[in-house]
């Protein structure tokens, strides 16, 4: 830090530096004292050894005059003997990251009023910049999202232009990086340190910036890919797989579901698209700059407004509203929110300023959501009567097993426990509703999944207490800008009342260390006082002169010695007048924070007004895209119950009657046979023999049979577990008849049971007390038994290889791996849990935003940025995370941070390529590298 203090420009001028901006891989960005529309770019040691040819060349070539809309080098500048340290240019204002704006989920923070249309003209400025920067001879190289700035006037800003390759006196300086996303296929997996880049690699970049802007973030090598094995998005740009290409038997390749195609886009911008992203672009075919200047511009005049949303403009050339199919097609998807219009007017004077903060309507508590719903009276549809319920194999199986179950229970022929729990199982998936709305699940649920989810927003968005909070503290200001004339008065009486104390200061003050004869304290000590603001009799104190290095009781006893002599000569004056300057200050005081609350009660109405226009139109837009999902949904319902299985009231009806009644008749089979005797004799001592209930089917023509002998004596079965049997007289049949019984009987009777033995009681084994703290068995996933999601845990990095079951230390490891996988953040090991853990696209942490940072690649500054799923944290400050948000180049993070008392609310997105991580916020970008 001490080298940043001697910092000077080329004529030698000291160069104050400010604030810290933001901090990377290459420097760090500081205002300058004094400029504040400049900013310096102090570059790391080893840097500046690079840059410090390439640097001066560039601004001797005056390229920032030439180019308006790009940050180039303005003035090197130097620090100590001479060394080249970095360079002075313009500061970029309220402008943000490009991906902010294309990301729907940062949009709707950072850019709550933007529609397509400033989408559209924020792309043609984009292309109107690299134009600009072309025609100075230099070539981006690195043109990326993160070196692109705009603002909400759609105004477009290239930055980081240090890096660009730039040729002068027939030396080129190259640019040596790049971003994989931006990077054309020609050039994807090379060494770029050595490689004269071009216009037309620019111009895949600039495609790329395009295309993600008017298809709201989706990349155009981001797809679904038919092939065998996996895609990743490097190889796809390699081998030209362009997602939304019409050529799909060469790419294998489809847009991601419910994306819009290039159908929605003008025919000149689809065949422009084509040419950009397929083979034809790596031999100069790509459109250029000025090409998509021009088809742009076209484009504006083709924007029409959608009829059924207020905030959504597309092309009249496609087909429908493709805005209003996509948040049809994915629950709780907002693609432009409606327009919020604020009025910015404040009154003239502080009463009306005042009338209007209170006159602000306030929003009330949000009525319930269902009670905004129409009643719907739902037709089935004609082709649902009669057709399948597509859950109907699996109730129809599950059904089967349940029958099956109730007839083992009522034979005997399992133990009741488990042919409970198989009847219980069956009866769990028969009688369910499948709970992963896929493309096979019942509509009517996914419905309900959609509904809930707007419901949830409703509730969040629409709540009133940020209107009370802000209503809160514009109401504390008014209090404390009223009572401002109390507070003057009661300073003025104070000044009256400490009369005597300030004519003592003013004395005291005509007394100067420097012409003071103190014993013990010489010209030196008096100037080691004046270093600590010590100048006259005034401002001794004990304390002030303890605290001073080198400066005991002693010499401190002497200055208020010396002090006391001057106070004995000292006269009160109770005729003299206040001093004029006292009062001076405390009115000067009252005047400036009176100035301060009139602009924070300004600032306060604007913020009234927009919090209220906000919750008023989060509470219309989500109750008229609830209503439409509302009676999608009654209609889902309508045509589920006329397809067969398709109610789940007739599912349940089905299956208990089936099982009942298969219980019921095997339990009768079983419980009350048939008794036969050979012999009515009183005197026989013959048992009843027991067989199935089985009829036997007559036949005119019986065959031959010779019976086998029957045993003439049984044993006869314990009364406890057999119930006896009276015999039946035998009924007259024909000769006939009674053959064909025997015959059935013979082949059908099972053999005779011996006697059973008497009950006896069985006891469980002993079992160990149950411990009262919860293990980690009893938390969810189940940790009795080795899971292989452990082990592909272990292999991702998120658990140690030594954890031999699910303990805390791996259930942490499972939630991380959940959040960087952008899951719910929590410890359930369900079915999509599962699927991402096998899945070969699964993040690992060490491809992750977690672990220790640092500035520079080797780390030999060791870790200065550690990052958690909690938290990020750095020797200077804190950031604390509170939800995560699924971005299609890293993360997207909201929650605080705090250095020092300063605490902020921040968005911040992570990118990760390599090595390397991608910080930025709206404070600024940083890179840092991974050392753990």
């Amino acid at each position: 830090m001490s080298r940043l203090k001697s910092i000077f420009d080329q004529q030698g001028k000291a160069v104050q530096l400010g604030k810290l901006l933001g901090r990377g891989g290459e420097g760090a960005v500081f205002e300058i004292v004094g400029q504040p529309d400049l900013v310096a770019k102090i570059y790391h040691p080893d840097k500046a050894r690079e840059r410090q040819q390439k640097i001066p060349a560039m601004v001797a070539s005056g390229l920032q005059a030439k180019v308006s809309n790009a940050a180039f080098p303005i003035a090197p500048l130097y620090e100590g003997a001479g060394t080249f340290a970095g360079f002075t240019m313009r500061r970029i204002g309220k402008q943000k990251p490009v991906h902010e704006l294309y990301s729907p989920a940062s949009r709707r923070n950072e850019f709550p009023n933007a529609d397509y249309r400033l989408l559209l003209r924020t792309s043609l400025n984009i292309a109107k910049a690299v134009a600009a920067v072309h025609a100075t001879g230099c070539v981006i190289g690195d043109l990326n999202h993160s070196g692109i700035l705009v603002g909400a006037d759609a105004t477009a800003t290239l930055i980081d232009c240090d890096s660009f390759q730039f040729s002068k006196d027939g030396k080129t300086f190259y640019c040596a990086v790049g971003v994989p996303d931006y990077t054309p296929p020609e050039l994807q997996g090379r060494s770029l340190e050595n490689i004269l880049r071009t216009p037309n690699h620019d111009a895949f970049g600039l495609g790329v910036a395009i295309f993600s802007l008017l298809f709201l973030g989706r990349h155009p090598f981001a797809g679904r890919y038919r092939g065998r094995g996996d895609m990743p998005e490097e190889r796809a740009i390699a081998e030209y797989r362009f997602a939304y290409s019409v050529d799909t038997s060469r790419t294998q390749t489809e847009p991601p579901p419910f994306a819009p195609t290039l159908a929605y886009v003008p025919r000149e911008m689809a065949s422009a698209f084509e040419a950009c992203f397929g083979p034809s672009g790596a031999s100069g075919g790509r459109p250029k700059p000025a090409d998509w200047i021009s088809l742009l511009q076209q484009a504006e005049s083709q924007l029409v407004k959608c009829t059924a949303t207020a905030g959504h403009y597309y092309f009249s050339s496609a087909p429908d509203c493709p805005w209003c199919r996509l948040e049809k097609a994915i629950p709780g998807f907002v693609a432009f929110p409606s327009p919020l219009i604020i009025n910015t007017t404040t009154p003239p004077n502080l009463g009306q300023l005042i009338n209007a903060i209170r006159g602000v309507t306030d929003p009330g508590s949000a009525p319930a959501l269902s009670s905004a719903m129409p009643t719907v009276q739902s037709v089935p549809s004609a082709q649902n009567k009669g057709s399948l319920d597509s859950s109907a194999g699996q109730f129809l199986l599950s059904t089967v097993g349940g029958i099956a179950a109730a007839i083992l229970l009522g034979l005997g022929f399992v133990p009741p426990l488990i042919g409970l729990v198989a009847l219980g199982a069956s009866a769990y998936f028969a009688l369910r509703n499948p709970k992963k709305p896929h493309a096979n699940g019942p509509r009517s649920y996914q419905l309900k999944q959609a509904w809930d989810q707007v419901e949830q927003r409703y509730r969040t968005e629409g709540d009133a207490s940020r209107f009370a909070e802000a209503r809160r503290q514009s109401e504390l200001r008014i209090r404390e800008y009223n009572d401002l004339p109390n507070e003057e008065s009661r300073r003025l009486a104070d000044l009256s009342r400490r009369q005597r104390e300030m004519q003592l200061k003013h004395f005291l003050d005509r007394f100067s260390l420097v012409n003071a004869k103190i014993k013990n304290v010489g010209s030196a000590r008096k100037a080691t006082l004046r270093s600590h603001g010590i100048d006259t009799a005034a401002d001794i104190s004990r304390q002030s002169i303890e605290q001073i290095p080198g400066f005991g009781p002693a010499t401190a006893s002497l200055l208020l010695s010396w002090r006391a002599g001057l106070e004995r000569r000292f006269v009160f004056d109770p005729s003299q007048p206040i001093n004029p300057n006292d009062i001076g200050r405390v009115k000067s005081d009252i005047a400036q924070r009176r100035l301060a609350l009139e602009t924070a009660l300004k600032a306060d109405l604007i913020a009234i007004r927009t919090t209220a226009a906000e919750i008023q139109r989060s509470r219309t837009d989500l109750t008229n895209r609830a209503r439409a999902i509302w009676v999608e949904f009654k209609q889902a319902e309508a045509d589920e119950k006329v397809r067969v299985f398709g109610d789940v009231v007739a599912r349940r009806w089905v299956f208990g009657v089936a099982c009942s009644a298969a219980f019921i008749v095997a339990g009768a089979n079983s419980s009350g046979p048939r008794a036969t005797t050979t012999s009515s004799a009183p005197t026989s001592s013959r048992s009843a023999t027991i067989a199935p209930n089985v009829a036997a089917a007559p036949s005119s023509n019986p065959p031959n049979v010779t019976l086998p002998s029957r045993t003439t004596s049984q044993p006869t079965a314990s009364p406890q577990a057999w119930n006896s049997v009276p015999l039946i007289a035998p009924r007259a049949e024909s000769p006939t008849q009674d053959l064909q019984k025997s015959v059935a009987a013979a082949a059908i009777a099972p053999p005779v049971l011996p006697p059973l033995d008497p009950p006896r009681e069985i006891r469980p084994p002993p079992q160990p007390p149950a411990d009262p703290r919860p293990s980690v068995a009893q938390l969810t996933p189940n940790a009795a038994a080795p899971d292989p999601g452990l082990s592909r845990l272990k292999d991702l990095g998120f658990a140690a290889s030594v954890e031999p079951s699910w303990s805390a230390a791996a259930l942490s490891g499972l939630r991380e791996f959940k959040v960087v996988n952008h899951l719910p953040p929590d410890t359930r090991l369900d079915l999509a849990t599962t699927q991402a853990l096998q899945s070969p696209r699964a993040i690992a942490r060490n491809r992750s935003f977690l672990g220790g940072w640092a500035t520079d690649p080797s780390c030999a500054q060791g870790t200065q940025l550690t990052i958690s799923v909690q938290e990020a944290r750095t020797d200077g400050g804190v950031c604390t995370f509170e939800a995560f948000l699924p971005s299609r180049s890293g993360w997207t993070v909201r929650g605080h941070c705090q250095v020092g008392a300063d605490r902020w609310p921040a968005t911040i997105n992570f990118a990760v390529s390599g090595i390397a991580l991608s910080w930025s916020s709206a404070k600024g970008n940083a890179t840092y590298y991974r050392c753990r």
